[in-house]
């Protein structure tokens, strides 16, 4: 209720710059509080995380990277992470550009020698494909979808006996 108000409010403010004589009326206070995600320890993340790449080895490993990458980063938000490009991958510096971001400009991820030497792994694609593709099928060369990470993550959780917990606070 509070997200229809705010962008009804936006919207009549907009019309009554370009229209003259156009009033914005009084909008009631909405109160509400944001609720919290549950997460899980260290242990289960792990166990989670084990289960991911069981799931994915055949399938697509970079999916068990991504989900490893927003656990070891936790300043990373998973839409972030799927946007990234192979150019945004420095390997020499360990360092990913995070272009498309909340904050609408660039930040970077430095990422541990380990890590870099996980990505190096994986055969690079032209400097404009997105890291995060599908590898084959017929989604081949397309940047994975939102929901895709969170889809195994979900599996992963129900495999090993853990509920009620999201990609995004399960990997925080």
């Amino acid at each position: 209720v509070h997200n229809i108000k705010t962008t009804l409010h936006a919207f009549l403010v907009w019309v009554s710059k370009r229209e003259p004589g156009v009033n914005v009326p009084q909008f009631p206070e909405i109160k509400f509080e944001l609720g919290w995600r549950n997460v899980i320890s260290l242990e289960d993340q792990d166990r989670v995380l084990d289960e991911v790449r069981r799931l994915t080895q055949n399938v697509n490993r970079k999916i068990w990277l991504g989900i490893y990458l927003l656990a070891t980063y936790p300043k990373v938000r998973p839409i972030e992470l799927i946007n990234v490009r192979e150019m945004d991958i420095d390997l020499n510096l360990r360092l990913i550009t995070i272009r498309h971001n909340k904050e609408r400009k660039p930040k970077l991820l430095a990422i541990t020698e380990e890590d870099a030497d996980l990505i190096k792994q994986f055969p690079r694609g032209l400097p404009h494909l997105y890291f995060f593709r599908h590898e084959r099928g017929q989604h081949a060369g397309k940047r994975f979808g939102k929901d895709l990470l969170y889809e195994y993550w979900k599996r992963a959780c129900a495999n090993v006996g853990i509920e009620g917990v999201d990609l995004y606070g399960g990997t925080k």
